[in-house]
């Protein structure tokens, strides 16, 4: 998985680099080699930090964003909300394998029940 890494308003040191680079290596499992992932970080004001992680793959963009004071619990907890949008998209399809339902007949209620059933 490619990495895409971009500072506004703030410097992406070498630090937060390889701390990303160590967090998205646990999506790549995921994906093909030659998905691109885009982080971007944007320095607001008063110690508070836009972290916003966009992953395009085929015909899904799965995307996290948050609002964070501390740069490394911000960008673990997205990842584990990209993590949870690949989970809930892969227990959909098996779902439609299994039972030959249709994505647009899955209503929110069924995709809970679905989820609790793991």
């Amino acid at each position: 998985m490619e990495l895409d890494l971009t500072g506004l308003r703030i410097e992406v040191t070498d630090a937060i680099r390889e701390f990303t680079e160590k967090k998205i290596e646990k999506l790549a499992k995921f994906f093909e080699p030659g998905t691109i992932c885009h982080v971007t970080f944007t320095d607001k004001s008063k110690g508070i930090q836009h972290v916003d992680i966009r992953i395009e793959y085929k015909s899904h963009t799965y995307l996290a964003e948050d609002n964070v004071e501390d740069l490394y619990s911000g960008i673990e907890s997205l990842v584990s909300k990209i993590e949870g949008q690949i989970r809930k998209e892969k227990t959909i399809a098996e779902k439609q394998r299994r039972d030959g339902i249709s994505k647009n007949n899955i209503e929110n209620d069924d995709i809970e029940t679905i989820l609790d059933e793991e």
